[in-house]
């Protein structure tokens, strides 16, 4: 692997390290956990990878902020995986932050669903409708959601044409 690419997608290197030492360490305690080992845990997966993903993808913007809350939100759920539940002090208190979390993403992928359709239903070619995807989307999803978009655009208008009589 060439230098630039180390140097601009270091967090896939850095990460796993991380998450493996994370890994190790709940493997081996064998039900002596206690509440410092929960917190290295959340602070690791809900803090850390999180906030060195958007360290390092940063000059993305909002695309990134938004990746890092959803890994914030994957790394309370597998901190609730990792401790035994009769040792989840903390991770009960954490628990509605990937509830918000998880709602708040929710909201997000909503919002670009309704401008996509939106925006097929206009009559906009696949291209203008993938561009409106923005950087929130990768362009194939965006593709695909415009593409079913436009189906439904068809068949509703099918609809009209074979009940409705005009």
């Amino acid at each position: 692997m060439n230098a630039p690419t180390l140097r601009a997608h270091w967090f896939f290197f850095v990460a796993p390290l991380i998450v493996v030492a994370d890994l190790h360490l709940a493997l081996t305690v064998q039900g002596e956990f206690n509440r410092w080992l929960e917190a290295g845990l959340l602070l690791d997966l809900m803090l850390v990878v999180p906030g060195l993903y958007w360290l390092c993808y940063r000059a993305k913007g909002r695309a990134a902020i938004i990746k890092a809350v959803a890994l914030a939100c994957l790394g309370i759920w597998v901190a609730t995986k990792l401790v035994p539940e009769p040792e989840q002090d903390l991770l009960g208190l954490m628990a509605p932050l990937r509830y918000l979390g998880l709602a708040v993403l929710l909201l997000i992928e909503i919002k670009l669903m309704v401008a996509i359709y939106r925006s097929a239903f206009k009559g906009d070619t696949v291209e203008e409708i993938t561009a409106k995807g923005g950087a929130d989307m990768p362009a194939w999803a965006a593709k695909l959601i415009a593409m079913e978009a436009r189906f439904w655009m068809r068949a509703w208008t099918w609809v009209k044409k074979s009940w409705g009589g005009r």
